[in-house]
C-alpha cells in the first residue's frame, strides 16, 4: 500500500528534524582536529603515508556506494514504504559523514591537517548528492519504484 503524500510529508519533515543533529557531528570533527593540531604530539613525525590514498579512496568508494543506493531507492520487498525510506536516508546521510571522519582519523596518523580538510570537502560535496529530498521520498514511494529490485 502507497502512503499518501501528506503522510510521505510528514514523515519526511521529521526525518529531517531528527537528522538536522547529524550536521553537528562535522562541527565536532572540526574542533576536535584543531584541537589534535594544537596538541604536543601533532609535532612528531607522523606515519600513514602509505595508507593514504587507500583511506581516500574507501571514503569516496562509500560516496559512490551511498549514490548507488539513492538512485536504486528502497528494497523491493519492504512492506512499510516510509520506514524504508527512513533507513535509506539515514544510511545516505551516515555515508556521507564517512569522508570527513577518515579523514580525521587520517589526520592524526600522517599528522596533516589537509588530510581532513580534503576529506571534509569531499564530506560536504557528498551531502549535497546524497541528501535525500522529498522528491527522492515520494519516487521511492511511487508503485513503479516499489516494485524494483536490485538489477
Amino acid at each position: 500500500m502507497t502512503p499518501d503524500t501528506e503522510a510521505i510529508r510528514i514523515a519526511y519533515v521529521d526525518w529531517v528534524r531528527r537528522s538536522a543533529m547529524l550536521g553537528f557531528v562535522l562541527v565536532l570533527l572540526i574542533a576536535a582536529e584543531q584541537m589534535a593540531v594544537r596538541a604536543d604530539f601533532w609535532g612528531a613525525p607522523g606515519g600513514g603515508d602509505a595508507l593514504r590514498y587507500l583511506f581516500w579512496a574507501a571514503a569516496v568508494a562509500g560516496v559512490f556506494i551511498g549514490r548507488g543506493m539513492k538512485k536504486r531507492g528502497p528494497r523491493g520487498e519492504e512492506i512499510d514504504v516510509l520506514l524504508a525510506s527512513r533507513s535509506l536516508s539515514w544510511t545516505l546521510v551516515g555515508l556521507a559523514q564517512l569522508p570527513a571522519a577518515v579523514g580525521f582519523v587520517l589526520s592524526l596518523m600522517s599528522r596533516s591537517a589537509l588530510d581532513f580538510f580534503t576529506m571534509l570537502l569531499v564530506s560536504l560535496g557528498a551531502y549535497v548528492m546524497l541528501f535525500p529530498h522529498y522528491g527522492d521520498w515520494l519516487a521511492w514511494a511511487s508503485p513503479a519504484s516499489a516494485g524494483e529490485g536490485v538489477e
